[in-house]
C-alpha cells in the first residue's frame, strides 16, 4: 500500500518550486512576448503577486480545517456528493495539465533532439518515469525534488551566466512593451502560471500544519517568480523581440547560443538535462495529485491498483492534439489564460461556503 508519508518544509518547497518553474524552458517566455513584448519579465513578477493573493484564500481553508486535505474539506463544507464533484473536476483539470505539459515536453524534444522519432515512443519513455515516480510514492518524489534541485539550479545559472556575452540591453526597450494596460491585465489572467502551487491542498496531510503551508506556497511562488523572470530577462536580451516571439524554446535556443572560445559552445546537453528531470517531476507531481483526488472520492486505500490505468488514460489524452500547432497555441495558452478558474476559484467558493454555513474544524494559529 502506497502512504503519503511525512516530509519537510525543503521538500515541499522543491517540489512547488520545480512544477511551477519548468514550464519557463518551454514555449510560455515566447508566448508571453507575443502578448506584451519586453514587459514579460516583469509582467511574470504580476502574476506571481497576484498567485500568491489568490494562494492565500486556499491557505485560510487549510487554516479553518486544521490537519484536512481539501478534498477532506469540500465533503465536509459541501457534502458528499458536492464536494466529491468538486473535488472530481479538480482531478481531471490536473490530469488535463499533466498531459498537455507531457505533450508539450514530446513536440520540444522531437523538434529539437529527436526529430525522427514518433511522439508516441517519447510519450512512452516519458510516462515510464512518471508511473515509476509514482509507484515509489509521494515522499520519495518531494524528497527527489529536493536532491535534484541544487542540480537543476546550478545549471540553469551556468547557462545564465554563460549567455552574458550574448546580452543586449537595448532589446528589452521599449521597456513598456506593448503598454502598460496589457502588461497587468495578462499579468493577473496569467497567474495560472503558478496554479501548481494549489497541490499544496492536495498533500497537506504530509506538511506540518498550515502554518507550514502558508510558507511553502508563498516561498514557493516567490522563488519561481524569481526564476521565471530571470528566464525572461535574459532572453529578452539575448534574441531581438522579430526572433524572440518565433522560438519553440527559447531557452534551448540560448543554451545552442553560447559561443565562448573554441573549447565552450552549444550547452544543448545542460539544458536538456535541466528539461528532462524538471519535467518528470511537474508531470508526476500532477498526475500524483489527481491519483490522490480520484482514491479519496471512490475510497480507495491502495492506489498501486490505480496508477496503470490512470497512466493509461494520461497517454491517451497526450495523443488528442493534432500536432505542434495545436499543442502550443490552443491547450498551452488557454490553461495559462484560463486556468486560474479551477486552481484558485474553488478554494474561495468553498472558504465562502465554510463562513455562511458556520463550518470549522480545529482551530490553529498561523
Amino acid at each position: 500500500m502506497l502512504k503519503e508519508g511525512k516530509f519537510g518544509y525543503k521538500e515541499a518547497t522543491s517540489l512547488i518550486v520545480i512544477t511551477i518553474s519548468s514550464k519557463a524552458f518551454f514555449t510560455s517566455p515566447s508566448s508571453v512576448t507575443k502578448l506584451v513584448g519586453t514587459a514579460g519579465w516583469y509582467m511574470t513578477l504580476i502574476s506571481a503577486a497576484v498567485a500568491a493573493l489568490m494562494f492565500l484564500f486556499l491557505y485560510l481553508v487549510l487554516k479553518r480545517f486544521s490537519g484536512k486535505n481539501i478534498m477532506e474539506i469540500n465533503d465536509i463544507v459541501l457534502g458528499r456528493f458536492a464536494g466529491s464533484l468538486l473535488s472530481f473536476v479538480f482531478c481531471a483539470f490536473l490530469l488535463i495539465i499533466a498531459s498537455i505539459n507531457m505533450r508539450e515536453f514530446t513536440e520540444i524534444l522531437k523538434v529539437f533532439v529527436l526529430p525522427e522519432s514518433p511522439p508516441s515512443y517519447i510519450m512512452a519513455i516519458f510516462l515510464l518515469s512518471v508511473v515509476s515516480l509514482a509507484f515509489a510514492g509521494l515522499e520519495t518524489l518531494a524528497r527527489y525534488a529536493k536532491l535534484l534541485i541544487y542540480l537543476l539550479g546550478a545549471g540553469f545559472i551556468i547557462v545564465v551566466l554563460l549567455s552574458i556575452p550574448n546580452f543586449r540591453m537595448h532589446r528589452l526597450f521599449p521597456i513598456l512593451g506593448r503598454g502598460i494596460d496589457k502588461t497587468i491585465i495578462n499579468g493577473i489572467l496569467r497567474c495560472s502560471f503558478y496554479g501548481d502551487a494549489a497541490l499544496l491542498g492536495i498533500i497537506a496531510v504530509s506538511l506540518q500544519g498550515a502554518k507550514e503551508i502558508k510558507k511553502i506556497g508563498l516561498y514557493g511562488i516567490f522563488i519561481s517568480g524569481l526564476i521565471t523572470s530571470l528566464s525572461l530577462f535574459s532572453f529578452g536580451m539575448v534574441f531581438p523581440y522579430s526572433t524572440a516571439h518565433e522560438l519553440a524554446s527559447p531557452m534551448y535556443a540560448m543554451a545552442a547560443n553560447v559561443h565562448l572560445g573554441g573549447f565552450l559552445q552549444h550547452l544543448e546537453p545542460i539544458f536538456v538535462f535541466l528539461w528532462n528531470f524538471t519535467s518528470f517531476i511537474e508531470v508526476a507531481a500532477l498526475f500524483y495529485g489527481a491519483l490522490m483526488i480520484y482514491c479519496h472520492i471512490f475510497r480507495i486505500t491502495d492506489k498501486r491498483p490505480v496508477i496503470l490505468p490512470m497512466g493509461t488514460l494520461l497517454f491517451c489524452l497526450n495523443l488528442i492534439p493534432k500536432g505542434i500547432h495545436d499543442v502550443f497555441s490552443g491547450y498551452v495558452q488557454t490553461i495559462r489564460t484560463w486556468g486560474w478558474i479551477l486552481y484558485f476559484l474553488p478554494s474561495i467558493f468553498v472558504l465562502i461556503i465554510a463562513v455562511i454555513r458556520k463550518k470549522k474544524g480545529a482551530s490553529e494559529s498561523g
